[in-house]
């Protein structure tokens, strides 16, 4: 990673061209496509529009109640989506964007770029990024200085 003069904008460091789902897909479906690309966070979208977000936890939650291989081919993204997912613009700040994600206690931001799905930023990629600079500012050079 390299050293940043500056607060990096999210499009920089977003994981791009996420995965989505059509709000008519059945929840099977969404699972399906979590598990074949170990994906914890899934985009919901409707005619292009992002309309909601399905989340791994989500999932689980609505398993608990109902979760037969019939209901998961008959219950839609739409079911079970969070709606209004927190959305924002490709430069906006990582910094803004990280504490927003504390705040509202979320694991993941949907990034825009012309009005259109352009990435997503997870908890999973903020941790990647901090690792990387934690390493950049603090090289461990083969010891542990722990006392």
């Amino acid at each position: 990673m390299k050293k940043y003069k500056k607060m990096p904008a999210v499009g920089s460091v977003m994981t791009p061209f996420p995965f989505f789902a059509d709000a008519a897909d059945p929840v099977g479906k969404v699972e399906r496509l979590m598990r074949r690309h170990k994906i914890r966070h899934i985009p919901v979208q409707r005619d292009g529009k992002i309309v909601g977000i399905v989340s791994e936890r989500d999932l689980q939650r609505w398993s608990s109640h109902a979760a037969s291989d019939s209901e998961k081919s008959v219950v839609l993204a739409a079911q079970v989506m969070v709606q209004d997912p927190y959305v924002v613009a490709f430069d906006t700040p990582l910094s803004e964007i990280a504490a927003e994600m504390n705040r509202r206690r979320i694991g993941s931001a949907l990034v825009v770029r012309q009005g259109k799905l352009a990435g997503i930023l997870s908890a999973m990629d903020i941790c990647r990024i901090l690792a990387a600079v934690l390493d950049a500012e603090f090289p461990t050079k083969g010891g542990n200085d722990a006392a």
